[in-house]
């Protein structure tokens, strides 16, 4: 529930609080996580962890600027609940999905550092109490680990947005990033890189469906530089039957990789789909969720062995359930199990292992399981 930011009143007698409706919200969710190695060489083993949950708050503004026309802006900031991930360097002012626009009867325009493309369709692990590391972005988000996240795995940078207005349950989004992952090349460099992004979803009554479309190129387009540029398509529905609401997300992402000095590239595509399921009981939220990669197709290999080592062995399955209990409107309390099975080659994660979750990135063929016991609060 949105309040009132009344923290920052004492500012509107300087003049700096200035918009006609500021709001503060967000979520603080964080849980103890048991995480499990398994199935490698060596470096097995299990560690017991305090794991965030992508933990945020917001400050959001409108000032209504007559006809229909309103200014926007967002401010969201990611913080670790366990111990802020070495502040301010990991957690940093703003660090989330922050813009200014405007917005009126033909849509909305921002400008900012925002959500694009990735994991679209997935499940409901990052909005419940149950682990975020648990959400099948884990598979959709990566081609084969993250090296090569797509999309950032999170949000763009250097984002101009359009969203249409809702139109009978449709509504388009086009994005362009000068720079989506945040360098600005070489000097010189007149071909620098950029990304695109295309999105139309609907939803009415009991259904839910989406396509998006994305193309990025990164920075520094020089032949002395590497480059790793990237296209995907994801497509997803949600049909909501009463007892059930039932989900499936089919992914093909691809990464075109051109080492420095090299005359050609290689490329590495990956397959992958997700079927999420929530059901309602009680106060509480039965969720479930099968995810799976398929190994790796590849062009541009001088050889046919350099192309089966590049794609053999390469896919992943990810199972987890879990349960989500509302004590109030606003906190809740869940619990979940995550199952990463990698095959010999492949690198996937549990999502935000790493990064929220405070234990190493898997080995290459390397599995990881959590059991996980949280508590998210909405304000």
């Amino acid at each position: 529930m949105k309040k009132s930011l009344v923290a920052l009143a004492a500012f509107a007698a300087v003049g700096a609080f200035a918009q006609s409706s500021v709001t503060l919200s967000g979520n603080i969710k964080g849980g103890v996580a048991h995480t499990k190695y398994s199935g490698a060489a060596a470096g097995n083993g299990n560690g017991l962890a305090i794991a965030d949950g992508s933990s945020r708050f917001i400050i959001g503004g409108t000032e209504d600027l007559g006809g229909g026309l309103a200014a926007v802006f967002q401010v969201d900031t990611r913080y670790r609940v366990d111990d802020n991930g070495g502040a301010p360097t990991s957690s940093p002012l703003a660090g989330g999905n922050t813009f200014v626009g405007l917005r009126g009867g033909m849509g909305m325009i921002q400008l900012g550092k925002l959500d694009t493309h990735y994991c679209l369709g997935s499940d409901q692990h990052g909005a419940r109490a149950t682990a975020l590391q648990a959400s099948s972005c884990g598979i959709l988000g990566f081609v084969n680990g993250g090296a090569n996240a797509i999309a950032n795995a999170s949000r763009s940078q250097n984002v101009i947005r359009y969203t249409t207005p809702n139109m009978s349950g449709f509504q388009a989004q086009a994005n362009y990033s000068t720079s989506f992952q945040g360098s600005e090349g070489a000097v010189g460099d007149a071909g620098k890189g950029r990304a695109m992004h295309l999105g139309l979803n609907y939803g009415s009554g009991p259904f839910k469906a989406g396509v998006s479309f994305w193309d990025g190129k990164t920075e520094n387009r020089l032949a002395t530089a590497a480059r790793a540029d990237q296209k995907a398509a994801t497509a997803f529905i949600d049909w909501n039957f009463g007892v059930a609401t039932v989900g499936l997300t089919f992914d093909q992402s691809e990464i075109e990789s051109r080492a420095a000095n090299a005359v050609t590239s290689t490329e590495l595509q990956r397959r992958a789909w997700s079927i999420p399921v929530t059901v309602p009981m009680g106060a509480g939220t039965f969720l479930f969720t099968y995810t799976k990669a398929r190994d790796l197709k590849g062009s541009g290999y001088a050889t046919p062995a350099a192309l089966t080592a590049a794609t053999a062995n390469t896919g992943a399955t990810l199972m987890s359930i879990g349960y989500d209990y509302a004590l109030s409107k606003r906190t809740s309390l869940g619990v979940s199990y995550a199952k990463l099975n990698n095959k010999s080659a492949a690198g996937y994660n549990l999502y935000t292992q790493a990064a929220l979750n405070g234990t190493p990135a898997n080995a290459v063929g390397q599995d990881a399981s959590q059991l996980y016991l949280g508590v998210r609060h909405a304000f």
